[in-house]
């Protein structure tokens, strides 16, 4: 074999051996970029559910926050409601509180008018009568309403009889026109009270005035009809506690 064939055959083997090794390396790197690819790919389909995951959290979180401002301003409204239902009902107590101290002055108010009545039944039985603005227990209809008594003052009181020589006439009519009612008409002055106005007079209780006197002179004057000449000088002259009736 001679010298250049020699070096023909090692140019070939040589060559082969090149593209041997090329076609190694391309495989090298073919497979090298199809597993970067791979991974590639991997990463994208990772990447895309954690940002489909990711908005979906934020919408899930976006509905959250939009009911928890929904479940405040109900806590709100239902906190408003509990603190107006809180005052109506402190109002309610108070109410409820000052119709109670009232309910037991009234009440105290009645244990006293009532005791100052029986003063005035142990004055009229002192002399044998039964006074006549006097009731049963049975006929009673109400108690006595100071809320709609007017306090006036206290009043001289005297007591006088439809006589002759108590009145200008023995008819028992009054200066009204009426007859007089015994435990019922007093006498005033005219020029403070008009007759006909009621009054409420503690011992002696409702009274209307029907009646006038030349001695009954003065705003806080009066005279009570009565028809026994012994319970009126029994009743004397004293001061009473005067109220007036609210219409």
């Amino acid at each position: 074999m001679s010298a250049d064939k020699a070096i023909q055959i090692k140019g070939m083997l040589s060559r082969k051996k090149d593209k041997i090794k090329l076609k190694k390396n391309f495989r090298i790197v073919f497979g090298c970029m199809l597993l970067a690819l791979c991974i590639a790919a991997g990463i994208y389909m990772y990447a895309k559910g954690t940002v489909i995951a990711y908005h979906a959290k934020s919408d899930a979180l976006e509905m959250d926050k939009e009911q928890v401002v929904k479940d405040q301003l109900v806590i709100e409204e239902t906190k408003k409601e509990i603190e107006e239902q809180k005052k109506e009902i402190a109002e309610e107590q108070e109410n409820l509180a000052y119709t109670a101290e009232m309910l037991a002055k009234n009440n105290q108010s009645i244990i006293k008018e009532n005791m100052r009545l029986q003063d005035t039944l142990k004055i009229a039985a002192s002399v044998g009568i039964t006074p006549q603005n006097y009731g049963e227990a049975e006929d009673a209809e109400a108690a006595v309403d100071f809320s709609k008594l007017e306090y006036i003052g206290e009043f001289e009181g005297t007591a006088y009889t439809p006589s002759p020589e108590e009145c200008s006439n023995n008819l028992g009519f009054t200066a009204s026109g009426k007859p007089i009612v015994a435990g019922v008409s007093i006498a005033v002055d005219t020029n403070y009270w008009k007759l006909g106005t009621e009054f409420y007079i503690e011992g002696l209780g409702y009274v209307v005035a029907m009646d006038t006197g030349s001695a009954v002179k003065g705003k806080y004057r009066f005279d009570y009809a009565v028809f026994d000449k012994d319970f009126a000088w029994q009743l004397g002259r004293r001061d009473w506690k005067v109220y007036k009736v609210i219409k």
